[in-house]
């Protein structure tokens, strides 16, 4: 394959695989911390939340999400159709993307900055011309701007419109419904690290007392993870993980203290993984206390 035709399908990769993160992004709203010490400083415009209200049909991506969708994909009609020596409907790929370019560079004004309307252009006509070193010149102009909009404006839009607030999240626990930090703190810490610490004591007794405040606060917080969550579980709190908890507890009942320690520490790289992704943009929302 021409050089120059990888960079131009590369650059459309880049660009549209940026666009289908955002769309991929939708189901569980996760996010990062990037940015978090600017975000909520640099704001958003309020031109924004008119298509970020809940979709017609559940379980779609809200309304700027879809153009950006249409938008990544129709840019990459360009290059699969390059890639097949298929000129005339990159050509029609491209008069596509131009429309959908030029519509979604209107729906949010102060942000009309990023779009490079001479680049379209540009790269219309090397696309007519059939010429791959203008089309791969104009491409990258296109994903430059496309790129900065994208490291400028897609941490506070997750801040905003997907990242939930765990203060927010009561768990049930011995004393009653309590907030997620109080809970985690007094009771399932408690009952979790209590387990190694009876283990390590040789006290069977303390560690089945542990493991049983334990296994019922992982239920109360799976419980609470339904007030982001509504798929179902395929990490953290998933089945290989309850049936790990169960076996852990059969171990201390059986006195298999070693190997029930060894299951503990399974569950707590379960718990360790949890918090990679949902830690950082929690301390974006508290800055980071």
């Amino acid at each position: 394959m021409n050089s120059k035709l990888a960079i131009v399908i590369a650059t459309a990769i880049i660009i549209g695989g940026s666009t289908l993160w955002l769309v991929l992004a939708d189901e569980d709203k996760p996010g990062t911390s990037a940015n978090n010490n600017i975000m909520k400083y640099k704001g958003l415009p309020q031109s924004l939340d008119q298509y970020y209200t809940e979709p017609e049909h559940p379980g779609m991506p809200f309304e700027y999400l879809s153009e950006m969708y249409k938008l990544g994909e129709s840019m990459m009609g360009i290059p699969v159709n390059m890639r097949q020596g298929d000129y005339m409907n990159a050509c029609i790929s491209f008069e596509e993307f131009s429309q959908n370019y030029e519509y979604s560079s209107g729906m949010v004004p102060k942000w009309k900055k990023y779009y490079n309307q001479k680049a379209i252009d540009e790269l219309g006509c090397a696309l007519e011309g059939a010429d791959p070193d203008a089309i791969c010149e104009a491409m990258g102009k296109v994903g430059e701007t496309c790129s900065d909009c994208h490291l400028d404006t897609m941490t506070p839009v997750y801040y905003k419109y997907y990242w939930g607030d765990f203060r927010e999240v009561m768990i049930e626990t011995p004393a009653g419904p309590l907030p997620w930090k109080q809970a985690k703190m007094n009771y399932l810490l408690v009952g979790f690290d209590g387990i190694g610490v009876n283990i390590k004591e040789g006290d069977q007794d303390g560690a089945q007392q542990s493991f049983e405040l334990f296994n019922s606060m992982f239920d109360n917080m799976k419980d609470a993870c339904l007030e982001c969550h509504d798929s179902v579980p395929r990490y953290y709190v998933s089945e290989d993980i309850q049936t790990m908890i169960e076996d852990m507890g059969a171990n201390i009942s059986d006195g298999n203290l070693i190997v029930a320690n060894d299951l503990r520490y399974g569950i707590g790289d379960s718990c360790h993984r949890c918090h990679i992704v949902h830690m950082p943009p929690q301390y974006a929302k508290v800055d980071g206390k």
